[in-house]
């Protein structure tokens, strides 16, 4: 089970907000990212420590900011 306070879980339910915000699929956004479905997903569900190059991936494809991507995680 996943647990809700875990950094790497609450990452991964941020991106999952911005990239349906945005309406594209896991698909569509991984490969806009430039990675592999299963890797993003993987990211979405917390099971991945991702790193900051692929958080600037990430953050360039959603044209955010680096600090962007994490706003809304605890300090």
């Amino acid at each position: 089970m996943r647990d809700p306070d875990n950094v790497n879980v609450r990452f991964g339910n941020e991106l999952r907000k911005m990239r349906e915000a945005r309406r594209y699929t896991q698909e569509e956004f991984a490969q806009l990212c430039g990675i592999s479905r299963a890797y993003y997903g993987r990211l979405e569900r917390g099971e991945h420590s991702v790193t900051l190059e692929r958080c600037k991936q990430i953050a360039d494809s959603l044209n955010l900011t680096l600090s962007d991507l994490f706003i809304n995680l605890p300090d």
